[in-house]
């Protein structure tokens, strides 16, 4: 493809080159499910909760310890949307996405949780018609460890600061369907084996990582119990063989 013409047609036609020059990197390196060039776009957000965090932990501290009821267990279950960050954003869509978790309170204000995070990654319409692959489906789950520090807002709001470790894995698949004989164990049972339509994988890849996470969230409490409604950001970054994959969740849920 040639890019000669003046004026706004060379722009247009850089702009298509842009555009294949990332859908070729996407095709030679499906697992990596983003572009090798990568300039931490994310670091202004990253900045901001921090910012946050610190803020909250400071107030935290300031703030005297009192006998109170609290619980020693702590539970939460949540779901929202993910929001692709970074050179993700340019071919994976926003999705849904799904928290649980557990963990332990050592006072009123601090304790530790363990949780698991599961993040849907579909790929943008336009890059899987690029790539040639009718089918692009892609995941990322987690299993991390954070310290989370309470502050009460009164009787019944609070907020909190949570963030820490874990280990990241993403895989995801190129399929496109075809004919073929299915003997799955549950169809078999029923009818044997028949012709039907099922999907073939092109290409798929699986990668694990240690990555981080941090956030800041809000709490209502219900009633005089100890359940609360919350909603939290968090911001999630793991690095898969030196590619950055960075996410923002946004979740509603339950803390216990």
């Amino acid at each position: 493809m040639q890019c000669i013409e003046a004026g706004h047609r060379n722009t247009a036609c850089a702009s298509v080159a842009g555009r294949l020059l990332r859908a070729s990197v996407l095709s030679d390196s499906f697992g990596s499910l983003v572009p090798l060039a990568y300039t931490f776009p994310g670091a202004r957000m990253l900045r901001q909760i921090l910012f946050l965090a610190v803020t909250t932990i400071a107030v935290a501290a300031a703030i005297p310890a009192r006998a109170q009821d609290y619980n020693r267990f702590l539970i939460n279950v949540g779901g929202g949307m993910g929001y692709p960050q970074g050179d993700l954003n340019t071919f994976a869509l926003s999705s849904g996405s799904f928290v649980a978790g557990g963990g332990y309170n050592f006072t009123r204000y601090f304790g530790v949780d363990t949780e698991y995070y599961w993040q849907d990654l579909p790929i943008d319409d336009h890059f899987r018609e690029l790539i040639k692959a009718p089918n692009v489906r892609a995941r990322q789950y987690a299993w991390t460890f954070n310290p989370i520090v309470r502050v009460p807002l009164g009787r019944k709001f609070g907020a909190y600061v949570i963030g820490g470790i874990g280990w990241y894995h993403r895989s995801g698949e190129a399929t496109t369907p075809a004919l073929g004989v299915i003997c799955d164990p549950y169809w078999s049972w029923w009818y044997g084996c028949t012709i039907g339509s099922s999907d073939i994988v092109l290409k798929s890849k699986s990668s694990s990582a240690f990555g981080h996470n941090v956030g800041v969230g809000l709490t209502y409490r219900l009633g005089e119990s100890q359940l609360k409604l919350y909603t939290e950001v968090r911001y999630h970054q793991a690095s898969y063989n030196n590619v950055s994959t960075q996410l923002v969740p946004v979740v509603i849920g339950i803390r216990w």
